[in-house]
């Protein structure tokens, strides 16, 4: 099995979730359904930071396209439409 990045899982889980989702939200989620082995204590800044490199609108010496995410006015985020 092809190993998927954390921006592919958090994908898969806002797709799954049909609605915006906070970054804790994701990365609980992610865990629950063994989607990704991280390899740090902090998993949410890891999900946090891979989502911001593809966020519409967030300006990051590190941003990379295509962008996937748009970050809402309450923090959540959802896919790009």
């Amino acid at each position: 099995m092809e190993k998927r990045t954390i921006a592919q899982v958090a994908i898969e889980v806002l797709k799954e979730a049909k609605q915006p989702m906070t970054v804790t939200e994701i990365t609980q989620a992610i865990l629950d359904k063994g989607l990704y082995t991280f390899n740090t204590k902090d998993e949410r800044g890891m999900v946090r930071r891979a989502i911001e490199r593809r966020c519409e609108g967030i300006n990051r010496k590190d941003t990379i396209s295509p962008k996937y995410f748009d970050k809402l006015p309450d923090g959540k985020f959802s896919l790009k439409k």
